[in-house]
């Protein structure tokens, strides 16, 4: 305990009214300290039912907590998950058809690019190298000079 406690409790001994205008309540000491839960011993429950029973008796638990948790599901309405499916589809054709584009886009480059290698792969390297000087220019210019 330290000082400050102890000056707090002499000075609420008396039923004075704390700064809020209440009276401050004090239990009484225990006179121990109290357990921690590490110390404590764990109690065993015994398994209840034979080889067979006990199975089932996990069972129908799981089961109750399960209806037990569907319970506190707070479920769409109708519209939202009307909703919801119309977004989901849309995002679906819509990712579908750019992937599928994408993937024709390179299958005729490669094939374009197996017919004449050095012109096309000779134009994609170019690309690259200009991407890669328009990043780097960008990448100085947003730095600051201070």
């Amino acid at each position: 305990m330290s000082a400050r406690d102890t000056v707090n409790d002499e000075m609420y001994e008396d039923g004075e009214e704390s700064e809020g205008g209440e009276s401050r309540g004090l239990t009484a000491k225990k006179g121990r300290a109290t357990p921690s839960r590490r110390t404590q011993e764990v109690v065993e429950v015994k398994d209840e039912g034979n080889f067979i029973t006990r199975p089932l008796y996990g069972l129908r638990d799981y089961i109750e907590g399960v209806r037990a948790e569907l319970a506190k599901v707070v479920w769409p309405t109708r519209e939202e998950t009307r909703r919801l499916t119309t977004i989901v589809l849309i995002v679906c054709v819509v990712s579908s058809i750019v992937l599928g584009t994408i993937s024709a886009l390179f299958t005729w480059l490669i094939s374009v690019g197996l017919e004449t290698p050095t012109i096309v792969f000779g134009t994609i390297f170019l690309v690259a190298l200009v991407g890669f000087g328009f990043y780097l220019r960008q990448a100085n210019r947003r730095t600051s000079s201070f």
